[in-house]
């Protein structure tokens, strides 16, 4: 390229000289520059929190009878959580499950007056996580926080995911039924009423963030969305 530079300097100094002396036109030697244009194209985090969930049954609930643990539960409300991750990239995600705290308020679960489950193959390497760093799995210390949501406190549940989704990938269910406690009285629910309304509340939300430049869920959910919180 720069022999090419030379010679074309050089012919038009030729040529200048040319039509001083001589008078005659100047025809210039060009070239025109090279243009290449670089796309990118920004991609995308996107996902789905899909339920499913029994809303007739939901309507009557009643104390429960046999067992979750033993897989002989009835009257359990079916309410299954998942997320699909229908963005272009790679995406780490998060749930958070809000009870009313009047519901769940006690550290021993077996207390609490409305209770939910989830599968057992729905935890361990690469599914859900309830705990609250990826060094105490899977659900021994339970990552949960508090808040108020239109005038009612929440005892708020956060499960992450731990393998990052691809893009068009499910979670397992995050939870799949919730119960009211077998020893529960008609004297306790009327008295539940009275303090949260007839209309008990369970409230889900779903977060995800790029995986790409992180090394794990915690990390990178954290950094995105800060500790868990409602807001």
């Amino acid at each position: 390229m720069n022999n090419k530079k030379k010679v074309l300097q050089l012919a038009a100094v030729l040529g200048i000289g040319a039509l001083a002396v001589g008078g005659t036109s100047l025809a210039y030697f060009t070239d025109k520059s090279e243009v290449k244009t670089n796309t990118f194209t920004v991609g995308n985090v996107d996902i789905d929190l899909i339920e499913n969930f029994d809303s007739e049954a939901a309507k009557e609930l009643k104390p429960a009878v046999g067992s979750a643990q033993a897989g002989t539960l009835q009257n359990g409300i079916k309410k299954e959580v998942w997320v699909e991750n229908t963005g272009s990239e790679e995406a780490y995600v998060r749930v958070h499950i809000a009870i009313p705290k009047l519901l769940d308020n006690n550290p021993d679960a077996s207390k609490n007056i409305l209770h939910f489950n989830y599968s057992g193959d729905s935890i361990g390497v690469g599914k859900w996580d309830w705990s609250k760093t990826a060094n105490a799995p899977y659900e021994g210390d339970w990552n949960t926080y508090e808040t108020t949501i239109d005038g009612v406190e929440y005892t708020v549940y956060v499960v992450t995911h731990e393998k990052a989704l691809e893009t068009g990938e499910k979670t397992p269910n995050a939870i799949k039924q919730v119960y009211l406690d077998s020893r529960a009285t008609q004297e306790q629910v009327q008295q539940l009423q009275k303090q949260i309304g007839d209309d008990w509340n369970i409230i889900v939300k779903a977060e995800a963030v790029q995986a790409d430049g992180f090394t794990d869920a915690y990390t990178a959910l954290n950094e995105a969305f800060g500790a868990p919180s409602w807001n």
